[in-house]
């Protein structure tokens, strides 16, 4: 590959060097594991909300359909 002669490389700066890259992927992981964990509990919060807004949303289509056809009904009884 290269033509450079390979340099001998101290076991304790290869340590270090191993000690350091360990370090930084576990704190990463650790923040990537915290973020999905505050996604997951924001998806939940809006779900429920979601749930909530639909329920509210066929309640309010129930009375305009039981609404409408009071109208209707009274229409007819008044010959309309």
């Amino acid at each position: 590959m290269t033509d450079q002669p390979k340099k001998q490389v101290s076991p304790m700066a290869a340590a270090v060097e191993a000690t350091a890259l360990n370090d930084y992927y576990r704190n990463r992981c650790l923040m990537l594991v915290d973020a999905l964990e505050r996604a997951r509990q924001e998806r939940e919060a809006m779900q429920v909300e979601l749930d909530s807004l639909t329920k509210i949303n066929g309640q309010l289509q129930d009375a305009a359909t039981e609404g409408g056809a009071k109208a209707e009904q009274k229409d007819a009884e008044n010959g309309g």
